[in-house]
């Protein structure tokens, strides 16, 4: 999996791909194989000033969770390479004048459930994935129906904790959605972390805190918008660090909603996350899955309106724009959502 950074020109470069506060993302193609990759490296600002040490640190961190486990881990992109730090002025065609790590990656199918920010202030519909496909999913997927994206992520944490691995930050910008299969690929597991005992006034890190990021990011708080624009904007991206304070905004949330099951089942498992009263990840469970299919009847339900339906149907359309062609994606995939089939009225 180690190459020496002369290796690198093996991969040709096509152009950035996205960027974040910590890295930035570039489309290649490995000329060994003939396959997509993505090609990572700290964020060249970072670089420029020296500050990138902390980055290098979650990248060897990654690097040797990823050299120990393999590439078996369900939904998370697959290591091609890695080089350890070095001047790489020449491949990138830069001169930041700082040695740093780069991973080389499968390239994930599909798009991301939520695009970058700097893509978000040039108005393009960032969010659009992460509503249609994650938290109102009107139009269910032909074979796997809705939600199957929660329970892909459930599983992915099922998998690290196996290996005594916590995995954290799983939002939407780390996830990539293929409509065609209905699959997920975590393409960012830099939030990986050990499990932590409560120490004084710290708080215990454990799976607690994952089911928290469910709720925040994955699953719906209120019924869908009868408003195209409103699927345009992402869900859960303001910065609430504190663990109680999240879950009690939300618990609010459904509180001041109308009387229905999912609400109630909803608050039901937020109060128990928030006591971290879940053993394991099997007892969560067991909550969960009949949560999901209250959702899943309330989701149907609403699939019978038709103006709920011809909204979804208009916002599932702005994932035809040239915005989204930079991914390995096709619009076609598109119809194994988007069912001509009209509800009766």
């Amino acid at each position: 999996m180690q190459i020496k950074h002369t290796e690198l020109k093996r991969f040709h470069l096509q152009g950035k791909l996205g960027e974040g506060a910590d890295s930035e993302a570039f489309a290649a193609n490995d000329t060994k194989t003939g396959l997509p990759v993505v090609i990572k490296r700290p964020h060249p600002t970072l670089i420029m000033r020296a500050q990138h040490s902390t980055v290098e640190r979650r990248i060897a961190s990654v690097i040797d969770l990823r050299e120990r486990l393999g590439n078996t881990l369900p939904h998370v992109a697959k290591v091609v390479a890695y080089a350890q730090p070095t001047s790489l002025d020449d491949f990138f065609g830069d001169a930041l004048g700082e040695k740093y790590s780069v991973v080389v990656e499968e390239r994930a199918l599909g798009i991301p459930l939520v695009g970058s920010a700097i893509d978000g202030i040039k108005r393009h519909p960032i969010g659009a994935p992460q509503n249609l496909f994650a938290i109102h999913p009107i139009v269910g997927h032909s074979v796997r129906e809705r939600f199957s994206i929660v329970r892909d992520l459930l599983e992915v944490a099922d998998a690290f904790i196996a290996e005594g691995a916590l995995i954290l930050d799983m939002r939407p910008q780390n996830i990539y959605f293929e409509p065609a299969t209905s699959g997920i690929t975590v393409i960012d597991i830099g939030g990986v972390t050990e499990l932590r005992p409560a120490r004084g006034r710290k708080p215990p890190l454990d799976l607690h805190d994952f089911y928290l990021e469910l709720f925040k990011w994955y699953v719906p708080l209120s019924d869908p918008p009868l408003d195209t624009n409103a699927y345009r904007q992402p869900v859960g991206m303001e910065s609430v660090p504190m663990f109680n304070q999240n879950l009690d905004s939300m618990i609010r949330q459904h509180s001041e909603a109308p009387d229905e099951p999912w609400h109630s089942e909803a608050i039901a498992i937020l109060l128990k996350i928030k006591a971290r009263g879940y053993p394991c990840i099997n007892a969560f469970r067991r909550d969960f899955e009949p949560y999901l299919l209250l959702l899943e009847e309330r989701y149907e339900c609403l699939s019978t309106s038709k103006d709920t339906r011809s909204t979804w149907r208009d916002a599932l359309r702005m994932l035809t724009k040239d915005y989204w062609q930079k991914f390995l994606f096709e619009p076609g995939s598109l119809k194994a959502f988007d069912s001509q089939q009209e509800p009766h009225t």
